[in-house]
């Protein structure tokens, strides 16, 4: 009953894996291309991919004598023994692209060493393989693909539109062009040109390229070096945050990977400057020991684990957050310069809390390389730069522009202040502004670890599954170091005795659920990030609506405490508190000067 499938089977089965649809197959072929040390790289591609593909490279090509495997399921250059797992270099390690892609298609292999005379052709139809011949082909490799699932035609029905699968194809290739500066792409559907990305042109205005003119002015450069670890990159402004994640982009020692831990970290640095359902925008690059990483844990490669997770983790969430807290002041900072809310082209701008950045920001150049050491800090944890990248730290955030108000103030519509300012007229929204303030008093309370537990007079029962309940258990003396009392109440429960007395208003069952839904992050962060969200929506709750009146004394209380806030600009969902209108704006748009 038992029996040995045969070989051709077998790739079928193994081409379900790798090769989905067509932009599979451009991935599997450039990464072979940049394996192969390519400095110019040509895609063409036909009816969205599925009627022909083409990948030319100038890489270093094949040996003659190597052809015969090119097809052949799970023979590659790039391991050799089960040790080489562990320090994987290259894009591709495991052999069954090229495999995969001839028994599905009808492929077709043309390549000349650099250096020989004359160039060989291997052929494969769904599986069938053909002699190497000698042919003529300039030096590099190119890779023709033909008829994509002509022999499952279950797949092809499951395709989209060419259109939609020629859309994907030009975002992979934008994606991966972004990890090789030194790197020329050019990709050509139906015989025009959508994408073409010349080498010596900095990170920033490659992604600019790819995504969006728009994108440019509001991209700051990300480069931090830790011990054993470094990141490098462009994040953008939150304001150009987008309603999907598409433009997360982390890559890891030159690979487009994700990792649940740091793309959570990475939100997480993020949090107090986005609104509910936004998503940032960056494209970092993480370079460490290729021992630390394991990249052979996803069938399409297209996710990786870290040895220390936690600390890469920390710092991704440290060079995000510093970059988010410290960005230049730039223009802004002078009086009557543009900002952020437009209201008419030869009218003036509003300056919101998110600054332009100064024009040469990016420096004429891409970013230097940065240099490698061995044991980067966890997340949390605190963290200290070598004195060379400290020197390069971003200039000062703006200044809070409530210290410099007058005490002369105005609430209109009953929701917004207007303030006299040194610079201007303040308008604020007092909702926003509230919510601010009400979040960090919540948090100076909570992390001055003097955490008040209130007391339940009847406990309230949770019941939860048994890997829920070892989770908690295991986090119980974290549970109560932020004030949260938990105990077993029964096999299958928990009762909550005590809560932080600042979130006494919180619904204890709530609360342990949503920290039960952390469960698979480290117990103390989970439960450290779930108490601040609830501090989020604490904060929405308690503060002053839209519509509600405030007198003189409240009015003066609130820009008081404002005026001590060490993150003014936003509230803790993101939208900003405060704008400004310069005085010299006011004067141009009053015609008082020219």
């Amino acid at each position: 009953m038992i029996r040995r499938l045969p070989p051709a089977v077998v790739n079928q089965i193994a081409a379900g894996e790798v090769v989905e649809r067509p932009v599979s197959v451009v991935k599997e072929l450039l990464e072979n291309a940049l394996d192969a040390g390519a400095t110019r790289v040509r895609i063409e591609i036909d009816g969205g991919g599925q009627q022909r593909i083409a990948v030319i490279d100038d890489g270093d090509g094949f040996l003659p004598e190597d052809l015969p495997l090119a097809f052949a399921s799970h023979a590659t250059s790039k391991l050799a023994t089960v040790a080489d797992l562990d320090h994987i270099g290259s894009l591709g390690f495991r052999g069954e692209a090229l495999a995969s892609i001839g028994a599905v298609a009808r492929a077709a292999i043309r390549s000349r060493r650099r250096g020989e005379p004359a160039g060989w052709e291997v052929r494969c139809d769904g599986g069938v393989e053909s002699a190497p011949q000698p042919c003529g082909c300039p030096e590099g490799t190119r890779v023709e693909v033909r008829d994509l699932f002509f022999n499952v035609p279950a797949r092809r029905r499951f395709l989209k539109s060419a259109g939609a699968e020629r859309a994907r194809i030009e975002e992979l290739v934008a994606e991966l062009s972004l990890a090789r500066l030194e790197v020329d792409f050019t990709l050509v559907a139906d015989g025009r040109e959508r994408l073409r990305l010349p080498t010596g042109e900095p990170l920033a205005e490659r992604f600019a390229r790819c995504f969006g003119a728009e994108l440019r002015p509001g991209l700051l450069v990300a480069e931090r070096a830790f011990p054993g670890l470094a990141v490098a990159g462009v994040v953008a402004e939150p304001d150009l945050a987008r309603r999907d994640g598409k433009l997360e982009l982390m890559f890891v020692n030159g690979r487009l990977a994700r990792e649940s831990s740091a793309l959570h970290a990475i939100r997480q640095a993020f949090r107090e400057y986005l609104m509910g359902g936004r998503f940032p925008v960056y494209a970092l690059q993480v370079t460490l020991p290729p021992d630390q990483v394991d990249a052979n844990v996803h069938p399409r490669k297209a996710e990786v684990r870290f040895v220390e997770a936690r600390r890469v983790a920390g710092c991704l969430h440290e060079t995000v957050r510093s970059l988010l807290q410290a960005r230049g002041i730039g223009r802004a900072a002078a009086a009557g310069a543009a900002g952020g809310v437009v209201i008419a082209d030869a009218l003036p701008r509003a300056r919101s809390g998110f600054p332009e950045l100064p024009r040469d920001l990016f420096g004429p150049g891409p970013a230097p390389s940065l240099p490698r050491a061995a044991s980067p800090p966890g997340f949390g944890d605190e963290v200290r730069e070598p004195p060379a990248a400290a020197a390069a730290a971003p200039a000062a955030a703006l200044p809070n522009p409530f210290q410099r108000v007058s005490g002369r103030f105005l609430q209109v519509l009953d929701l917004y202040l207007l303030l006299e300012g040194p610079d201007g007229l303040l308008v604020v929204d007092q909702h926003a502004l509230h919510e601010r303030v009400v979040y960090e008093r919540l948090r100076r309370e909570h992390a001055a670890r003097a955490v008040q537990i209130q007391r339940l007079l009847v406990p309230a029962v949770v019941d939860v599954t048994p890997s829920e309940l070892a989770w908690l258990d295991d986090a119980r003396d974290g549970l109560a170091a932020q004030g949260l009392l938990v105990e077993p109440f029964g096999p299958g429960a928990v009762a909550v005795q005590g809560l932080p007395a600042v979130l006494a208003k919180v619904d204890p069952r709530r609360l342990v659920r949503d920290l039960l839904a952390a469960g698979a992050e480290d117990g103390r962060t989970a439960v450290h990030e779930r108490i601040a969200e609830r501090f989020h929506s604490m904060a929405c709750r308690a503060a002053v609506m839209s519509g509600d009146r405030l007198n003189e004394a409240e009015i003066a209380a609130l820009l008081a405490e404002a005026a001590t806030l060490e993150h003014p600009h936003n509230c803790p969902h993101g939208r900003p508190t405060v704008l400004t209108f310069g005085t010299a704006e006011l004067e141009r748009y009053f015609r008082r000067r020219c």
